[in-house]
């Protein structure tokens, strides 16, 4: 298989995983072993290169494969480790500035659909710690338009997680023009039950928006067509707007020589852009080897059928959400603060983010009925 796309980052190190992903493919696993383990370093510190860096990664990940010692899949925002995923996200989104931007522009639909009545419900999937939410509020209370009251389901599949993004709505209820409910549930989107929608239909009071950024790729099933079927299901509630904030990248993938090339396309490029922030030398390893070293080892070192990081491209997400029912938000003026060196496309229901020419994140807004 050939890849006919732009200039790859870090390109010698590239081409040789790949050559070694295609042997692998072929039951060449011998041969692919010594050429993939000549890129594994001794000791990783804050002064090894990001090509160097990434390609020990990508090598030990498929170095389990080989060996047959693929890693078991779990939640990485479930997993107990000295410095916790999600910890290492919020550390992330100061040094990848489309990160944050696209909780922002998210923020901007949301704010736009809710505004317009005065009992909005807002299902939150995957509150983390709070901050979108807290930064939708503060912008609701700048300008609440009907709004008199706010209801947020909030979900997380973490309690402790779930029980930081609670208090952190609490600490600014003193702050909002209007009365705000909370109605945590700890639990996946994926697992909810006809109960679950239907409590969620109810508190909804058909004045609904929902908010999912950097969770559905987590979502598993028994089939492709699984996140397509929850879509649907999400659809059914008929929201305002249902917006979307998801990495763009080919990851869900089961052709290995595939999946590799936009794992490597993907963190190399966003290593580049941990390479221009301001982060400390400590703060980017801490990034680059903790949080996306973790993410290439999901997708390339763990077992196919329970792989958690499961990113899929701008256009696989637009085809769900077309075939789910769901139509474009109308169009509203955004603002897109990036640096220079970042670039932003806003089309219908859409907003691209990306670096080098290459998409980082998408920002979808559509609406569950014509509106």
């Amino acid at each position: 298989m050939t890849f006919s796309l732009r200039r790859m980052l870090y390109e010698d190190r590239y081409k040789l995983i790949l050559a070694a992903c295609q042997d692998i493919r072929r039951h060449r696993e011998q041969v692919a072993k010594t050429v993939i383990a000549s890129q594994l370093l001794e000791a990783l510190d804050v002064d090894v290169p990001s090509d160097a860096l990434l390609s020990h990664i990508v090598a030990e990940s498929l170095l389990r494969r080989i060996d047959r010692n693929l890693l078991s899949g779990r939640n990485l925002y479930l997993q107990a480790e000295k410095r916790p995923q999600i910890d290492l996200f919020t550390l992330l989104q100061r040094a990848i500035p489309a990160v944050p931007q696209g909780y922002a522009l998210a923020n901007q639909y949301l704010v736009h659909a809710m505004r317009q009545s005065p009992a909005p419900t807002l299902l939150e999937i995957g509150i983390g710690k709070g901050l979108q939410i807290v930064a939708l509020l503060r912008a609701l209370a700048r300008d609440p338009g009907k709004i008199e009251r706010i209801k947020v389901i909030a979900l997380d599949p973490n309690r402790s997680v779930l029980n930081e993004g609670v208090a952190a709505i609490d600490e600014v209820r003193a702050e909002l023009p209007f009365d705000i409910e909370i109605y945590p549930l700890v639990k996946l989107i994926e697992v909810c039950e006809d109960a679950d929608y239907a409590h969620f239909e109810a508190l909804a009071e058909g004045s609904l928006s929902i908010n999912a950024a950097y969770t559905l790729h987590h979502t598993t099933g028994p089939d492709s067509e699984s996140r397509t079927r929850l879509l649907r299901r999400l659809r059914a509630l008929k929201p305002r707007v249902f917006t979307l904030v998801e990495p763009s990248s080919d990851h869900d993938t089961e052709h290995l020589t595939r999946r590799m090339h936009h794992c490597w396309q993907h963190f190399a490029t966003v290593f580049d852009l941990v390479d221009r922030s301001d982060a400390s030398p400590d703060e980017k390893f801490a990034i680059k080897e903790g949080f996306f070293g973790r993410e290439v080892r999901d997708i390339l070192g763990t077992s196919d059928a329970f792989r958690c990081e499961r990113h899929e491209t701008l256009e696989s997400w637009l085809l769900r959400l077309k075939k789910s029912g769901f139509v474009a938000y109308p169009s509203i003026d955004v603002d897109v603060d990036l640096p220079e060196y970042c670039r932003s496309t806003v089309s219908s229901g859409l907003v691209r983010l990306s670096y080098r020419g290459v998409p980082i994140i998408a920002v979808f807004a559509f609406a569950g009925e014509g509106a």
